[in-house]
This record gives structure tokens, C-alpha cells and sequence, in this order.
């Protein structure tokens, strides 16, 4: 059910309501929306994705998180998976910036992952990747730019890429494992 709100949202207001929500939500500036649960594919893929990168990362100074919240601008958005750099706060509910920024693509975000968060990402200074994965077939995005810079896309047709800001490669094989697809 929608709700009617007298006010409109500001990032403080949605913040005061959301960390008082059992379930998660983004705010795209304007607007709440609300997240839905991802597929056993999506989960399968966010899990793979988050022992690759905590195998291949130094975690006393680069950090994985899972569906953390995010600031970019006035807007807050939770990436399936996002990688950071810096000390270790418990405590810490939203991050302000990432080096990579991983996001499973399906056909009900394919469009503000692709578009909007795009557009989003870039304002995170130290962003340097932000990497779409699709879920229907063995494939890959990366978006990859020097701080500041523009996005430059780079469609992943080999099994290994490396990944801007990680010391670390992309394994499709690794990623997809246990999923019955096959390579684009």
C-alpha cells in the first residue's frame, strides 16, 4: 500500500524513517522506494561475489560490504555489493564512498542499474568501478574510470578481468559457480 505524506522526503527525514524499517529502501532524492528480495540466482551470485573478494582483499584496510547503505548526493542506495577503503566502524549505518561498486542485474532494476546508479556512482569520488552482472546468463559490465572521470564501459568476454582498485581479477567461472547458465 502506498503511503500519502504531507511533507516531502528529505535525506535526513528518510534517514530518521529507515533505520526505523524492518525492510530496506532507497531514496532516489524524491522519492522512497522500496527494496524487494532478490532471486536464489541473485543470492547465488552476491555470495560468490563476496568470498571472492574478501579472499583476494587486504581487510585490515579494504573492506566488502553487502547491501549498505550508501550516500551519493541527497540520494542513498544499497549496491548488492560494495567495496571500501579505510578504518573499520562497527557502528557505521551508511558509507559515503566505495572504490567498486557491484550490482546483479534483473529485469525489474536493469534500468536504474544501468542508467540512474550509473549516473550515481560517478559523483562517489574515489569510485574507480562500478560492475553490472547479469543473472540470466554468464556475462559482465565494467564501468572503469580514473577518480573524477568519466565511466568507460568495458563488457566482460573473457572468463578473468581485472578489477580498477582492487588487486584482484573478476572470475567469471568463480562467480557463476553452481548456476546452470552458459557464457555469452
Amino acid at each position: 500500500m502506498d503511503t500519502v505524506v504531507a511533507e516531502p522526503w528529505t535525506a535526513e527525514r528518510f534517514l530518521a524513517w529507515e533505520d526505523k524499517q524492518e525492510a530496506k529502501h532507497e531514496f532516489d532524492g524524491h522519492r522512497v522506494i522500496p527494496m524487494t528480495g532478490g532471486s536464489l540466482a541473485h543470492q547465488r551470485i552476491v555470495f560468490n561475489l563476496r568470498l571472492m573478494l574478501m579472499n583476494m582483499l587486504d581487510e585490515r584496510t579494504t573492506h566488502v560490504a553487502h547491501e549498505m547503505r550508501i550516500k551519493v548526493g541527497p540520494k542513498f542506495r544499497y549496491p548488492d555489493v560494495c567495496v571500501f577503503q579505510g578504518a573499520f566502524n562497527p557502528a557505521t549505518k551508511t558509507l559515503t564512498d566505495a572504490i567498486a561498486i557491484f550490482e546483479v542485474l534483473s529485469d525489474e532494476t536493469v534500468t536504474i542499474d544501468r542508467v540512474d546508479k550509473l549516473d550515481d556512482y560517478a559523483l562517489l569520488p574515489s569510485s574507480l568501478c562500478y560492475v553490472l552482472l547479469e543473472q540470466t546468463k554468464i556475462a559482465a559490465t565494467v564501468f572503469r574510470r580514473e577518480p573524477g572521470g568519466p565511466w568507460q564501459e568495458d563488457p566482460v568476454q573473457h572468463d578473468v578481468q581485472a578489477l580498477p582498485g582492487i588487486d584482484g581479477n573478476l572470475d567469471l567461472d568463480a562467480l557463476y559457480r553452481g548456476l546452470p547458465l552458459t557464457q555469452m
